[in-house]
């Protein structure tokens, strides 16, 4: 594997950690605003995890194929 590629690897965990957290702050700012105080916050992870793991599978794919 070449250079990129390993950095690429490296970094899709600190992605992965990101997109949580920035679910997590968005929920929380929607439970604020909304009033809907679990709520915002759960769907916010949720959607975090799954964007992250779908950019994670797509990062590692490109990886993969070279």
């Amino acid at each position: 594997m070449r250079r990129l590629d390993w950095a690429i690897a490296a970094t899709s965990g600190t992605f992965m950690v990101g997109s949580v957290v920035a679910g997590l702050i968005i929920g929380w700012w929607l439970d604020k605003k909304f009033g809907i105080d679990p709520i915002g916050k759960a769907i916010g992870v949720i959607l975090g995890g799954t964007v992250g793991t779908i950019e994670l599978v797509r990062m590692l794919l490109k990886v993969s194929r070279r």
